[in-house]
């Protein structure tokens, strides 16, 4: 288990380590599509620069929605620190800014949505591999095969050398495969739509073979993800219901 990586004598985590390498590629991907849809250098400019501060608002929501969430509402004034993030709450963020950023910016709402959503996908990606290196979002014991995790870590305090289900490098992996199926099957102006279906679906599905701690939302009954995970779904069905009969409209004007 290789928890850190070592330069010049610092250590640094597993999990920001691949963390701020999704990032580095989601604005690489970003800028791809830019490029290739051949947009002015005018909104080119004006895209890339929301590119922190969608981050940093993103950051922002995943720390207050992980302390909400294990913590509670008064965690937020009692004792705000010592709390981790939340990919749900950093995307709730980063969705917040942007649509802040297309009022002022004029742009509109759903072109940040499929222009940003779908590149994030391979940063959640690389994400849950800095996860299972660092020993967070563990999951439950595993009965057919799973993964030991070393003294010291979070996963053995709780579960000792029991083997656990690796439950992080199968999002992962289904992360890829939406990655795949969005750029690779999917056209630009259904890209947001189907992230909101496809992401959160394989979430809230893997969610049941986690055993970390969550915290609590609405009930016990399901995990604050997956909660989240059904109203974001929800909202990728109502966005690709309202596309489909947009573009039925506009065949019907053409056709009269």
């Amino acid at each position: 288990m290789f928890r850190y990586l070592e330069f010049w004598g610092q250590k640094i985590a597993m999990f920001p380590f691949f963390t701020g390498m999704g990032i580095l590629a989601s604005a690489f991907l970003i800028f791809n599509q830019l490029k290739g849809m051949r947009v002015s250098a005018e909104r080119e400019n004006l895209l890339m620069s929301a590119i922190p501060f969608v981050f940093i608002f993103g950051v922002a929501g995943g720390y207050i929605a992980d302390a909400v969430f294990r913590g509670g509402v008064n965690a937020l004034f009692v004792n705000p620190f010592g709390y981790g993030l939340t990919f749900f709450g950093w995307l709730t963020g980063g969705m917040l800014f942007l649509l802040i950023y297309s009022r002022i910016s004029g742009l509109k709402y759903a072109y940040l949505l499929n222009l940003f959503l779908p590149s994030f996908t391979f940063a959640q990606a690389l994400g849950r591999i800095g996860c299972f290196l660092g020993g967070c979002c563990y999951g439950r014991p595993a009965k057919i095969w799973g993964v030991s995790y070393p003294p010291g870590s979070v996963p053995y305090i709780h579960h000792g050398a029991t083997p656990l289900v690796p439950i992080q490098l199968y999002e992962s992996a289904y992360l890829f495969v939406v990655f795949i199926i969005l750029f690779g099957l999917i056209r630009f102006k259904h890209r947001g739509a189907w992230y909101l279906i496809l992401m959160p679906a394989g979430r809230f599905v893997l969610e049941f073979l986690r055993d970390d701690e969550r915290g609590i939302f609405l009930s016990n009954f399901l995990s604050p993800s997956q909660w989240i995970s059904l109203i974001l779904g929800i909202t990728g069905v109502w966005w690709l219901c309202k596309i489909k009969s947009m573009e039925k409209e506009l065949c019907l004007k053409k056709t009269m």
